[in-house]
């Protein structure tokens, strides 16, 4: 064969091979297609087809809620698994009796009892710099050990003579056994106080029932028409079904949650003018719920004291603790922080400092802060004003619990606030959102809480991505006192920490900050209320300030 030849059947392989190639590629777009065409009928365009899951040999591999992907209703029961599984990692390990079915005895498994669980140190060499380890052991009034957490613990490290405290961090093993670690920031002696402020049976109660029942919450609504005015009852409604009502529906705040009314006889829905909701109201509806359930309070152990635990720390040499600068998502350490004296308390979140109105006013001159939230927003508003003459933008949250009537025409809501915000007025100056969901909402059920905190979530969104210049904080809740047997169920410490933990779920990762005081106000010398005295609300602010602008911090 010639070299014509050869490149004759060479051209001539090349052109059969060009064709398969067109061919094959042809028949691929057909089959895609076709797959398109096809799943176009089974799967919305806006919803993604989940890929299909391959078994492996490995379990880390496999998708343990693989419905997840399609439905989310009704999932709570992750948290039981969750709790099992941490009790597991922990080492906890019934006794095994192979041999017989049961275990078989006679006994009582009763409340945690402050007056039988133990609280003992567990590192008795503590230099200063380093941290205290307490472990709490739960036992019920028979000394019998508790073979299960859950039980809400606030735990104090003081030295009243020295003007020195903090708060301790507790980590619950879902076991009955406890650990509490507090920084020692100090040389000498300190005193552990460790307060079980609820069982776990009393918060199985608060989640339960208090926070599930809707149409609870004893709102009163005024109707009027400037001459006749008639009276109704309200609640907030996100689960249930209603007929005839009066609805008041605000999306883009409250999501799916609505205020329902009952009709007056004469005048119109869009009448209604004022609504309240008194603590003897919700104090009254409380009560009924707990007649239930007469047994889990009438223990001594809520709110209760356990014995205090002595600690001498030694003196040594402590080198400053590298902190971040203050910011979004840091994660919660070990300890917040601890009051140097009864005036100054050093946060250990991260780096701030005190700050003089001189450089309050550096650091405000090209911003304007709105804030949205209750009395105890307005308290560093009126400190603001009154110690750096700084004016504040404030608005109430709204509808709040209290003796206070409220217009409901006036009602401005915080997802609304924020939206109003345009984008003329971020160049203008840098906006700084300020929020609070804390107090007031107590008696809201977890479903209807979730829902306006979501709604939240997309507005702060909107707002980070039309000014990303601005900045959004959300205060957290604080440790307040305990007035009434029923307030402290609808509107108790643990229904407060637990909504801080909801807040920092719902917001991670978007770049909010988070004002976490809690350790600041129970570990302060001052008395635990929902209005902290000034020296307290300083010291907010200070961090506060060390959050909105960082930059002025320094090293």
């Amino acid at each position: 064969m010639d070299i014509k030849e050869m490149t004759v059947k060479r051209a001539g392989l090349k052109l059969d091979l060009f064709r398969k190639v067109i061919f094959l590629l042809i028949v691929t777009v057909i089959v895609v297609f076709v797959m398109q065409l096809q799943s176009s009928v089974l799967i919305k365009p806006d919803i993604e087809a989940p890929s299909p899951h391959l078994q492996s040999e490995s379990s880390k591999d496999i998708d343990p809620l693989p419905y997840s992907r399609y439905n989310r209703f009704g999932m709570e029961w992750i948290t039981i698994v969750d709790e099992l599984n941490w009790q597991q990692r922990h080492g906890y390990a019934e006794n095994k009796n192979t041999e017989t079915p049961f275990d078989i005895g006679n006994g009582s498994l009763g409340l945690t009892s402050t007056m039988t669980t133990r609280v003992m140190l567990h590192n008795t060499n503590v230099q200063k710099g380093e941290f205290v380890h307490v472990v709490i052991e739960a036992r019920d009034k028979n000394n019998r050990r508790r073979n299960r957490g859950g039980d809400f613990f606030m735990a104090v490290m003081q030295n009243t003579k020295l003007g020195k405290s903090t708060a301790g961090r507790v980590i619950d093993y879902a076991n009955g056994t406890y650990s509490v670690y507090f920084y020692a920031a100090w040389a000498g002696k300190a005193e552990v106080t460790v307060q079980l402020a609820f069982t776990r049976e009393i918060i199985n109660f608060i989640r339960q029932v208090v926070k599930t029942k809707e149409k609870l919450q004893g709102i009163a609504g005024n109707f009027t028409d400037g001459v006749t005015t008639e009276s109704s009852n309200c609640s907030m409604i996100s689960e249930g079904l209603w007929s005839d009502k009066c609805e008041y529906m605000n999306a883009n705040s409250m999501g799916k949650t609505v205020l329902v009314c009952d009709r007056p006889s004469t005048l119109e829905c869009s009448q209604l003018n004022i609504i309240g909701r008194s603590v003897q109201q919700m104090n009254k509806i409380t009560a009924d719920q707990m007649q239930g359930a007469a047994d889990l309070f009438e223990s001594i152990s809520q709110m209760a004291w356990l014995p205090a635990t002595p600690v001498l720390i030694q003196d040594a040499e402590v080198y400053p603790r590298p902190l971040q600068q203050c910011g979004s998502d840091i994660p919660v350490p070990l300890s917040d922080g601890y009051w140097e004296t009864r005036e100054l308390f050093i946060p250990l979140v991260c780096h701030s400092k005190q700050w003089s109105k001189e450089e309050v006013h550096r650091c405000l001159s090209d911003k304007t802060i709105i804030a949205s939230g209750d009395s105890t927003v307005k308290q560093i508003v009126r400190l603001m004003r009154y110690e750096h003459a700084y004016n504040m933008r404030f608005h109430f949250m709204a509808p709040r619990a209290g003796q206070i009537d409220e217009t409901v025409p006036e009602f401005v809501f915080e997802s609304d606030l924020i939206d109003n915000i345009t984008y003329n007025e971020c160049q203008s100056k840098v906006p700084i959102v300020m929020l609070n969901f804390g107090f007031h909402y107590g008696m809201w059920s977890t479903q209807s809480y979730i829902e306006r905190l979501f709604r939240a979530k997309l507005a702060v969104e909107r707002l980070l991505k039309r000014c990303p210049n601005s900045k959004v904080m959300i205060k957290l809740s604080h440790p307040r006192e305990h007035v009434f047997r029923e307030q402290s169920i609808h509107s108790s410490n643990w229904v407060f920490f637990d909504q801080n933990r909801i807040i920092r779920y719902v917001f991670a990762g978007i770049g909010v900050l988070f004002l976490d005081i809690w350790d600041m106000v129970l570990s302060s010398f001052e008395t635990n209320t929902v209005h902290m005295p000034p020296v307290v609300i300083s010291q907010e602010i200070h961090l506060m300030l060390s959050y909105i602008c960082p930059e002025m911090v320094g090293a």
